[in-house]
This record gives C-alpha cells, structure tokens and sequence, in this order.
C-alpha cells in the first residue's frame, strides 16, 4: 500500500471537507480523494437511473450540475468498481437519507430530495405538479423508510464486497448540531433560534441517523468514526456558512486523526505528518474546552460582581429613605403610641 492512500467517498461536506486544505492543510500527505458522491439517498444510488433530459431553473455552478447530473444518472456504483487504482477506503456517511429523504416517482424510481438541487431542475418541478412524485423521509415513517433503506444497503453492501474486496469500509456516524457559537456569549446557542435556517427535528433526525449509522456498520463489517457523544457546533465563520452539519473546525482535525488511526491499526506505518495530525487533535479540543470554561468563569464573575453592585446600590437607597423626614416622622409616631400604650 502506498504512502498516500486512495479515498472513495459517498456522502456530504461533514465527511469531504476533511480532505480540503482549508480544514486539514497538510491532508495530501497521506490521502487523495478519487471518487466522490455528494448528497446522495442510498436509497437513489440504488435505483435505476433517470434517463430523462433535464435542464437547471436556476443558474448554476459546474458543481452543482455534476450533482444533478449524477444523482440522475448513479453513475457513482460503476466509477468504484471501475476506479484505478482501486480505493484503499470507502468513506460512508447518510446526511441524504436522514436529512433530505427521497422522492419516489410513479414508477418507482427514486432520487433524493434535495431542496438546493434537485429542486432547481425542470424535471423534478414537472414531475412534481403532475403528481408524480411521493415523498419519504425517516423521520415521517421511521420503520417503513428504514426497511426500505437497510435493503438499499444490502444490496450497496454486497455490491462493494464484490467488485472492492480490498477495499476498508468507513462509516461516518453524522449527527446534526442544534448548538451555535455565539460571540459574545460564552455557551453556545441554538442554531434555529438565533439563525435563519431550514427547521428539522433535531431530534428526531438525529435518532434515524444513530440507527442507519449501526445498521451499516454492521452490513459493511466497517470501522466507525463517532464524535456524535461531544459536542460540536456551528459557527458563522464556517467557510460554508452556520448549519447543522458544518462544525467547529476542530471536529475535522479530530476526524482525520480517527481515520489515521484505523489506518495505522490496518498496519501502516505512521509517518511525521500523521504523528503530528494526531498530536494537534489531542491537544486542541480540550484548550477549546479549558478556553470556554474560562470565558463562562469570566462571565460568571462579571454576573456577581454586577449583582453585589445592585444590592449595594439597593442598600445605599433604603439607608436614604430611612433618613427622609416622613420616615423619621413615622419613627416618632410609632414611639408616641408605643408611650401612650404603657401608660397606666
């Protein structure tokens, strides 16, 4: 095997950005990316392609017509039997199923439902205003989606076992982040309230994913890489923006060292670069923790402080109406009854 290993990936940015210089800059040195799916249903991937003539609604970058195009066309099963050389890993994550769905057409083929794309295409809004689509998500049937998803994967499972027997499966556990970093605030907010975003059920989403991520594990015989048990979140400055999948970019530092680390338990030998991915993750996250203690401790301070600057400013004006003339008067009176009243 050589020193630089061969990715194949089906999934979406949370898993791709961890081979883009802006989030790992030093990841050529052990990986190259040749085959990629991008936002794709396994659900459509296993369907029988659309042959039909499209055209975009909306003007579009090259990237988003090799999208479109193949999402229609699935071309992404041959491109991984036919891949030269053959990919040292597949890289798996299911952000399409458990965030778009599917859209089944009339005759049973299905494509993803993919609001930013797929949507923007004249086949998907003719098909759509003559009826002919259905739409399925997991979390509106969560059985009935997912026994119609595990199939998929059977059959995506064995597919792989056949034509890339060398190939090591990797599943990506995905999680969607309600949380977002908030400026001036030392604990992270939640992204649907303090950003103009989709809304999903976090939760819900977020439990299908748990079960597809198991199930595939298991279908492939994959190793895993799960950070979904710490938290993440979003930020404004994501170079794609704040949503539920674009994390803090310590999460992807994180993930190419995990992904290091199957490597070099597979038997290859660690080189200076690899080391050195591993060395920063384990220290980075826990500083961002240490740092976000402290700014919450520093607020924290700032609270109290403010609060005993209350109490004595509240203090300081009850020792002013204390000295005003009808309190003093008051003082008097209520001194005269008490005389008059032990008089015999």
């Amino acid at each position: 095997m050589s020193e630089v290993r061969s990715i194949a990936l089906f999934g979406s940015c949370m898993t791709r950005d961890n081979f883009n210089s802006r989030f790992n800059p030093h990841y050529k040195a052990t990986y190259r990316c040749d085959v990629a799916q991008n936002q794709m249903s396994v659900l459509s991937l296993m369907s029988e392609p659309i042959t039909e003539r499209w055209e975009p609604t909306k003007a579009m970058s090259d990237y988003d017509v090799w999208n479109i195009r193949t999402e229609f066309d699935k071309a992404f099963l041959g491109e991984l039997a036919g891949s030269s050389p053959r990919p040292d890993y597949l890289l798996l994550d299911f952000f399409g199923d458990a965030h778009f769905g599917v859209l089944q057409l009339d005759d049973g083929r299905i494509i993803t439902d993919n609001r930013w794309k797929v949507h923007a295409t004249d086949f998907y809004q003719r098909l759509r205003d003559e009826g002919r689509l259905t739409r399925l998500h997991p979390t509106s049937d969560p059985d009935a989606y997912f026994a119609l998803w595990s199939e998929a994967v059977d059959r995506f499972a064995e597919h792989v076992r056949l034509t890339l027997p060398e190939t090591r499966v990797v599943v990506h556990c995905g999680h969607h982040t309600n949380l977002l970093m908030l400026p001036d605030r030392p604990r992270p907010g939640r992204l649907q309230k303090h950003r103009s975003i989709a809304r999903i059920d976090v939760e819900a989403a977020n439990d299908q994913w748990r079960r597809m991520d198991a199930y595939a594990v298991e279908a492939f015989g994959a190793a895993a890489i799960d950070l979904t048990g710490e938290d993440f979140p979003t930020f404004d400055d994501h170079p794609w923006g704040p949503f539920y999948v674009h994390y803090r970019m310590d999460y992807y530092h994180r993930f190419l060292a995990e992904l290091h680390k199957i490597v070099i338990g597979d038997g290859a030998t660690p080189t200076p670069q690899m080391v050195a991915d591993i060395e920063l993750a384990a220290g980075e996250t826990p500083t961002l923790r240490l740092a976000a203690c402290e700014e919450e401790r520093a607020a924290l301070k700032e609270r109290l402080m403010s609060r005993k600057e209350e109490v004595a400013q509240l203090r300081s004006r009850v020792a002013r109406l204390e000295r005003t003339p009808w309190r003093r008067a008051a003082s008097r009176l209520r001194r005269t009854r008490a005389f008059r009243a032990r008089r015999p």
